[in-house]
């Protein structure tokens, strides 16, 4: 309790401090409103206006003021932005896995129906489905919270996802059990390279009963050299300019360069891969579809995107590039569990509404 007080406390001196200061430059700039305020100027909204106007010409660049508001409040309160939480030191979690979402339960069931059908449609092209949810990071790195609140829905999400795909009949891959704790990131929402190599083995594990090991001869390449990596969660409360204590300090990484090994010359024919990767950024970071090609001896097309959310990557496929399916065998269609609960794109809406 006593914590919180403080936090308040610091919260509420920086925002009068900035307040202070902005009042400050107002004042030495000359008139605070060049607009002559009448009766009709606060009905139509013109005088408030007017004061956003001014206001944006005396405050600093809004990206130097939020760097050194946001470490302030990471150095005081742990906490820099509303989208991210603070855990153990140097640990930081997306809100979003951590706090209930509205019409949750809604939008599960709806997701079970767009499984169903992307299931059917993938079916009728003759391509196996494996697909691999991916827990939470509050959920694998659990022993980094700290005390951190995690609400109850978050909590179930993967049991509620289990229960509610019972009937699909999924060849669905479990990256829960026997997890390599912490396997993510401080910093970052993402796997580190422990993590996706554990995942690209459980996947595997799976996807040979439908795709049996190529003769590809592969070879990971591993640098001795370290550098610093500033994660995604720090960019997003914009705070991975700061440097300790007002952040926390980077993680540290070392490239890894999957290197194929083909005989014969540049011209000769190269067989099209039959196994399709459609993700989200879980398969773009920490070399995840590099282990993945090792642990199936072959090589693995890749059409994970950015910001997929749960069935993004999939649907473009289906939808736009058709084509990229035509050689497929086996699609890995990875997502993340923290996508479940939320509200459907316009994507997903369209798709389910097809007959």
């Amino acid at each position: 309790m006593m914590v919180r007080k403080i936090n308040a406390v610091a919260f509420v001196v920086i925002i009068l401090c900035g307040g202070a200061a902005l009042l400050w430059r107002l004042s030495n700039t000359g008139r605070l409103l060049t607009h002559t305020a009448g009766p009709s100027s606060w009905l139509d909204g013109s005088i408030t206006q007017a004061l956003d106007q001014r206001v944006a010409q005396a405050a600093p660049p809004d990206a130097r003021v939020n760097r050194v508001l946001n470490g302030l409040l990471f150095a005081v309160t742990g906490d820099a932005d509303p989208q991210v939480r603070s855990g153990c030191p140097g640990w930081l979690f997306l809100t979003e896995e951590v706090a209930e979402t509205p019409d949750g339960e809604h939008n599960l069931q709806r997701r079970v129906a767009l499984t169903r059908k992307l299931q059917a449609d993938l079916e009728r092209r003759g391509i196996k489905l494996v697909t691999a949810p991916v827990p939470d990071k509050v959920e694998q790195a659990a022993g980094e919270l700290c005390g951190l609140t995690v609400s109850r829905q978050a909590r179930g999400r993967r049991a509620a996802w289990l229960q509610a795909s019972e009937g699909l009949a999924l060849h669905q891959v479990d990256l829960h059990r026997g997890w390599i704790a912490p396997g993510y990131w401080r910093t970052d929402s993402h796997w580190n390279r422990a993590g996706a190599s554990f995942a690209a083995d459980r996947v595997a594990a799976v996807a040979q009963a439908f795709a049996p090991p190529g003769n590809t001869s592969m070879q990971l390449q591993t640098a001795v050299a370290t550098h610093a990596r500033s994660g995604d969660l720090m960019r997003l409360a914009g705070i991975d300019r700061n440097t300790p204590p007002f952040a926390p300090p980077v993680d540290t990484d070392h490239d890894v360069q999957l290197v194929v090994h083909r005989s014969g010359g540049l011209l000769d024919d190269v067989a099209a891969p039959v196994v399709m990767l459609a993700g989200s950024s879980y398969s773009l970071n920490s070399g995840f579809i590099d282990y993945l090609q090792l642990d199936m001896k072959q090589e693995i097309a890749q059409q994970s995107r950015l910001g997929s959310g749960f069935a993004g990557s999939v649907l473009e496929l289906l939808q736009h590039h058709p084509e990229r399916l035509n050689d497929i065998k086996l699609l890995i269609w990875e997502w993340p569990l923290r996508s479940l609960y939320q509200p459907l794109t316009d994507e997903e809406n369209t798709y389910l509404a097809q007959q």
